[in-house]
């Protein structure tokens, strides 16, 4: 656990914020369990995360809090320590939840349940905010979270400086134990957030203008702490909806350079730590940024070394339509980037969504074709392919007529536990596919494209088993067959039982083996 927070000097606050739904007081500020490792959901016993992270969302929200003169924060990250044997939480004035996304409503939902049923802790203490729940409406929260507040970062995000803020202080409350944890493994870099396109599977901050947060802070004390527990490497993913999208139309390629300037004059500050980078991108922007020789010679000198690209629906126009990409051309302009990041010693990864409604057996194949064609053609390339989730908190979709009250979203807000569904990892499921037929060539195919990564050792996603009725079939035989050959990788002896009839008996351990996709 972290080190108790120092005393706060409280003062009239310069903004005056409507505290009603924040935590205010001391708060325990909890990061949920990984999905796959909820010790308090399935009672097992406690081990620490094999590949944790830093818990930035609670950090910055304890961060704004405290600034304001609001809250004294703790922050207790459940992938190291284990809630259970926490002491004396009744001396908390509350505690916040952070949720990242809609599978992790999952994992949070069994803390709030562990507070307020085991604990017997009054439900009123709790809050819960962060993208995975700050869409729900009020009714859906109140069934997954009963008696909890929700909280909206919208309050957080206008704090004046909100974007500005570094963690520093935060950092500083951390075990070194913990720290040299967090360090040696892939950090979060606070880089931008918005994304100008609205893609209707997206659950982020899409149509916004893209803003910067304090991204030279960020790395210095990342660096800082770096020197001072003898490390001597570094790896961070940056924030990014689309890291290049400054080079579009419209954009201004100053606010970009300007910090990968940042960011290299950090690094030049800390000889000693080797750095490497890597975001997200679309194809059109990365081409249109890359004319600009300065902005190529600062990505590489900044240490980038593998970019995603945003694939989805390349194969067929009709699905890249349905999915509101803006990308008629996707398809050319991938080849495009992927030639000029093979010639750049990058790595360029593919990043396909598929599955949607819209989609069929013909464009499912011209997916595997094209998937297939890109690994092949550039021996540098990785996959990382997901099933579909048409509906999440926070896309357009979760609010379609057809879908509220439906079964399925009956069934996610009476068991929790069924968000693990929505994990974009998770083959397609009853929840994400209601039609069987549909649900079982959605798993044929990316199967079949996550095999072939295998088979080529150029894989970064990793299939997971969904929650399902014995009655909801997710794949055949030779489907799981499929399967079983990419399971054995993780969980040799599990994948080894794998039939149809006992998914549901292996899921838990197979989806702990399988690397976590970042």
């Amino acid at each position: 656990m972290t080190s108790s927070a120092t005393p706060l000097l409280l003062s009239a606050p310069a903004f005056s914020p409507d505290t009603a739904h924040v935590p205010t007081g001391r708060i325990l500020m909890i990061h949920p369990p990984y999905v796959h490792d909820d010790y308090l959901g399935t009672g097992t016993p406690f081990s620490a995360d094999r590949l944790p992270f830093l818990p930035v969302a609670p950090l910055y929200a304890a961060e704004l809090l405290e600034r304001q003169g609001l809250a004294e924060p703790v922050l207790f990250d459940c992938q190291l320590h284990d809630l259970r044997t926490a002491e004396n939480l009744e001396d908390y004035d509350a505690f916040g939840i952070a949720v990242m996304g809609a599978q992790n409503i999952s994992p949070a939902a069994q803390v709030h349940r562990h507070l307020t049923v085991e604990r017997e802790l009054p439900p009123g203490k709790v809050h819960v905010g962060g993208q995975g729940v700050e869409r729900l409406s009020p009714e859906e929260f109140e069934r997954i979270f009963p008696g909890a507040h929700q909280t909206d970062r919208r309050w957080l995000s206008a704090v004046p400086g909100a974007m500005d803020i570094d963690l520093g202080h935060q950092l500083d409350r951390l075990t070194e134990d913990d720290l040299r944890t967090y360090l040696t493994h892939e950090l979060t870099l606070p880089f931008s957030q918005g994304c100008l396109f609205g893609c209707s599977f997206c659950g982020a901050q899409i149509q916004q203008r893209e803003a910067f947060f304090n991204v030279r802070a960020h790395l210095e004390n990342a660096c800082r702490i770096a020197e001072r527990l003898g490390l001597t490497s570094l790896y961070l993913y940056c924030t990014s909806l689309d890291f290049f999208q400054q080079g579009l139309p419209g954009g201004n390629l100053g606010l970009l350079t300007a910090q990968l300037e940042a960011v290299i004059e950090v690094e030049e500050r800390y000889p000693g730590i080797r750095i490497g980078l890597h975001a997200l991108t679309r194809a059109d922007s990365y081409n249109a940024a890359m004319c600009s020789e300065q902005v190529r010679d600062l990505v590489l000198r900044a240490g980038f070394d593998r970019f995603g690209f945003g694939a989805d629906g390349a194969a067929s126009v009709a699905v890249l339509r349905a999915m509101r990409k803006h990308a008629d051309t996707l398809r050319s302009d991938l080849i495009t980037a992927f030639q000029h990041m093979e010639e750049h010693a990058l790595v360029p990864e593919i990043l396909y969504v598929f599955g949607i409604p819209e989609e069929t057996e013909e464009t499912l194949v011209e997916t595997r074709t094209l998937c297939g064609l890109l690994l092949e053609t550039f021996p540098s390339s990785e996959y990382r392919g997901f099933p579909a989730k048409n509906e999440i908190p926070g896309n357009s979709n979760w609010k379609r007529p057809g879908w509220r009250g439906s079964a399925a979203h009956r069934t996610l807000l009476d068991h929790p536990d069924h968000f693990l569904n929505l994990g974009f990892e998770a083959l397609a499921n009853e929840t994400s596919h209601r039609d069987p037929e549909m649900r079982m060539l959605v798993n044929r195919y990316a199967v079949d494209m996550s095999r072939h990564a295998h088979d080529l050792g150029r894989v970064r996603s990793y299939l997971t088993l969904p929650v399902a009725a014995p009655d909801a079939a997710i794949m055949d035989e030779e489907t799981l067959e499929g399967f079983r050959d990419i399971a054995a990788h993780y969980a040799p002896d599990a994948a080894a039982e794998l039939r149809t009839d006992n998914l549901a008996e292996l899921r838990p351990v197979l989806n702990s083996a399988i690397p976590k996709d970042y």
